[in-house]
């Protein structure tokens, strides 16, 4: 059992807002808190989430480069080879 000391206005406008819901103030407490805890879990998931995406990132950004590989010569980039004829007719 949890006991809250509230302001009068805050008390009130609980039971206003559990009374058009239809359901006791513990109910609507309840639920307010369920839904709290619930938004909660979802940003610490999706902060999780988001720090293995960036670890994946960083990996792949120090990963050891081939530096055996050639690069492309100026023919393979030249504008001609770049852009063709069915780019033209678009």
């Amino acid at each position: 059992m949890i006991t809250l000391n509230l302001d009068p206005k805050l008390e009130h406008k609980i039971q206003q807002e559990a009374k058009l819901k239809g359901l006791s103030v513990e109910q609507y407490i309840s639920l307010l808190i369920q839904e709290i805890l619930k938004n909660k879990d979802k940003q610490q998931s999706e902060a999780l989430e988001y720090e293995a995406w960036e670890e994946k990132f960083n990996q792949f950004i120090n990963r050891s480069v081939d530096v055996s590989v050639q690069p492309l010569s100026d023919e393979a980039i030249s504008r001609e080879n770049i852009y063709t004829r069915e780019d033209e007719m678009l």
